[in-house]
């Protein structure tokens, strides 16, 4: 593997695990959350926490205090 594509992917490296991160985040909230029964349809947008999406891009949501 050339030293351009090497750097090329460890570039992309915390992407990744952010993304990973993430992933097990949502997986974990929703083991705690009750489960919901009837009303669900695959239609429905999907909840995912602020924290989580912060790691898949960082800097896209900003708080603000209200």
């Amino acid at each position: 593997m050339g030293a351009k594509r090497f750097l090329a992917l460890a570039n992309r490296t915390p992407a990744y695990d952010g993304a990973m991160a993430a992933a097990m985040a949502a997986e974990q909230q929703k083991e705690q959350q009750p489960a919901r029964t009837g009303s669900s349809s695959p239609d429905e947008p999907q909840q995912v926490d602020v924290d989580a999406m912060n790691l898949i891009v960082p800097g896209l949501i900003e708080r603000v205090e209200v």
